[in-house]
């Protein structure tokens, strides 16, 4: 309790309080601004991470509800096209989605999942 006591004895300033409150709050900003200049020189749309996020999807419900033909998926600001290769031989599926953004640009994804007959 004693020490206690001793702590109440000091007084803190408000200026020094507020300098560094200010110092702390400059830096996050700073930080956040040169995160938010480095996200909008990417070369990369912003569609086309929706897009992965979406292909993901999509292959988990090829997995789960083994459907695997072709098909085109329209999105606002991008396409999604899905083609499906089946070689029950060795039991893969390869599935090739091709994204289109704008009309005009197109990335390529392909991912290999495991074939199960219904």
């Amino acid at each position: 309790m004693k020490l206690l006591k001793h702590f109440k004895s000091l007084k803190a300033s408000s200026i020094v309080e507020s300098v560094i409150a200010i110092a702390i709050i400059s830096i996050c900003v700073l930080i956040a601004f040169m995160v938010y200049i480095n996200i909008s020189k990417q070369k990369t749309p912003l569609n086309y991470y929706k897009a992965k996020h979406h292909i993901e999807v999509l292959i988990h419900d090829i997995e789960h509800q083994k459907d695997y033909e072709n098909d085109i998926f329209t999105y606002r600001g991008y396409t999604i096209a899905k083609t499906v290769d089946v070689d029950a031989k060795e039991g893969i599926a390869r599935v090739l989605f091709l994204i289109t953004i704008g009309g005009h640009k197109v990335y390529e994804i392909i991912k290999v999942i495991p074939y199960k007959e219904s």
